[in-house]
């Protein structure tokens, strides 16, 4: 249901994502199955993981920056809106907005989740966080990579000769 609604979020994107439809979409249903496994999260839960997924990183492509946490949780917001979801901002905004944060993020369990789980997405499974090697197999199998991370690596060192005094925008301490 929610990996569904990761396609449907994302297929309204396309065009601004091109040729990283795949690999970007496969990352966020990674992400989105790690974080459920970390946060046995319920339903609506879920469904609030899913639409973070979708739009963690949109921004890269929509904003065309690697500075993309407040694009992506403006898209995120307004489809929140847009959807009568509007209660979930905040939740949905520290999920997006935490993602990257290299210390434990404790207000939010989602986020906190959110947070292992892309970590664990980055270091191709190498952090675990008590997920299982072959539950990560079989995400990884179900959506291949199809380059993210060389992608996203070669972004950095785009954005590092760019930026030199702010390398790592995304990164919160």
């Amino acid at each position: 249901m929610s990996v569904t609604l990761i396609h449907s979020i994302l297929s309204v994107y396309k065009v601004e994502l091109g040729e990283s439809y795949a690999r970007y979409s496969n990352h966020a249903c990674r992400i989105y199955n790690f974080a459920v496994l970390l946060s046995d999260a319920n339903q609506e839960e879920q469904k609030q993981l899913a639409i973070a997924s979708a739009f963690h990183d949109i921004g890269i492509w929509t904003a065309n920056t690697l500075d993309y946490l407040e694009p992506s949780v403006r898209l995120a917001k307004e489809y929140l809106q847009r959807n009568g979801l509007s209660e979930w901002n905040k939740s949905v905004e520290e999920i997006i907005t935490q993602h990257h944060k290299l210390s434990a993020f404790k207000p939010n369990r989602l986020a906190e989740c959110f947070r292992k789980a892309d970590l664990i997405d980055l270091s191709f499974g190498l952090f675990r966080f008590g997920i299982d090697g072959r539950k990560i197999a079989e995400a990884n199998q179900q959506y291949p990579w199809f380059g993210f991370h060389r992608f996203i690596a070669k972004e950095i060192l785009k954005n590092a000769v760019r930026h030199p005094l702010n390398p790592l925008p995304i990164v919160k301490w």
